[in-house]
């Protein structure tokens, strides 16, 4: 078996602003495995240091030393694995499921007239479900200019990223729930705190960073801290391990979905392929790859009416030209 690896940067059509920063291109790890008959298999490993503290350097290093690592490498590991395995017998990463899945359009914080005019834009390319970034002074006049800009019916949601105290997500979430809020994604950064707002609002609450496994659940179950879980595929180890925690929360009667850190196209056909299988039904947060300004971008089909096809396979479904690779790289690392 051949392995190459190699380091990415994408960069973003203008900077993505959230409660936990400023990003202006995303870094990406990718695996390349062959065979020696060669069928090729392609992992991505997707670490993002401001939403989950693991950077580029911790899973090169892991993916050239052959170990475990963190989550996001083992997630490129298996994701490669599971390419190349599914490509030789012609067949998609997943099991046959919805052909298409309903995604929301997000929208990271800024100011409230720009913000809302790329909502209204998203309106009319037909997403009902918009996700705003919140944990900033001006939340209330950003979400305010949203609600206006997309009217009564579509879905709002809201995403902290862990920024506020307990007394804040409260104080903030009674605030914005008058703009007919669907759910409030991690207010607090830990499942204690989240418990304690979910006690005190109306508005369903989310958990993102804080759950990434099947034991995380349980956790976040223990304490009654969330109605939703949102699964990532790289913090979460990998396909089958996000398999795993959506199950988890499902068994619990806690709804789901699957978002993405700013993944690549692998990580987005992958977790489309789960999302099928899965028949997980609330809006999912995978229409992220309209916020690169690279060819790479193109590597799937675009969201239409709210809504992105699922890659038929094989393996993933998803094949990058070269030179769409070539654009973004910065290092051959192997």
């Amino acid at each position: 078996m051949r392995r190459s690896l190699a380091r990415l940067s994408i960069p973003l059509r203008e900077p993505f602003a959230t409660a936990n920063g400023l990003i202006t291109a995303r870094e990406l790890v990718l695996l390349r495995l062959e065979d020696d008959d060669g069928a090729v298999g392609f992992g991505e490993a997707a670490p993002l240091p401001s939403y989950d503290g693991v950077s580029i350097d911790d899973v090169a290093a892991a993916l050239l030393g052959g170990s475990a690592g963190p989550p996001q490498a083992r997630t490129a590991e298996e994701m490669a694995l599971l390419d190349l395995e599914a490509r030789r017998e012609g067949r998609p990463l997943g099991e046959p499921g919805a052909e298409a899945i309903a995604v929301n359009r997000t929208l990271g914080a800024g100011p409230p007239e720009e913000v809302a005019a790329r909502a209204a834009a998203g309106l009319l390319d037909g997403f009902s479900c918009f996700k705003v970034k919140v944990g900033l002074p001006d939340d209330a006049e950003r979400v305010a200019a949203v609600r206006l800009a997309v009217g009564t019916w579509p879905a709002i949601r809201l995403d902290a990223n862990g920024a506020w105290s307990v007394e804040q997500a409260i104080a903030a979430i009674e605030e914005l729930a008058s703009f007919d809020i669907q759910l409030v994604e991690q207010p607090c950064a830990t499942l204690e705190e989240m418990a304690e707002v979910r006690r005190a609002v109306s508005v369903p609450v989310a958990a993102d960073e804080s759950v990434a496994t099947p034991a995380d659940v349980r956790a976040a179950v223990a304490v009654g801290a969330c109605d939703v879980v949102n699964v990532k595929l790289a913090p979460s180890g990998g396909f089958g391990a996000a398999r795993e925690a959506l199950r988890e929360a499902s068994e619990h009667g806690m709804a789901t979905f699957l978002s993405s850190t700013l993944d690549g196209p692998w990580g987005i056909a992958a977790a489309l392929q789960l999302a099928a299988a899965e028949r997980v039904q609330m809006a999912c947060g995978l229409a992220t790859l309209e916020l690169f300004d690279a060819s790479l971008a193109l590597a799937l089909p675009p969201p239409h009416d709210g809504l992105l096809d699922v890659p038929q396979g094989p393996g993933l479904g998803v094949a990058v030209d070269e030179r769409a690779v070539a654009e973004v790289l910065v290092e051959e690392l192997a």
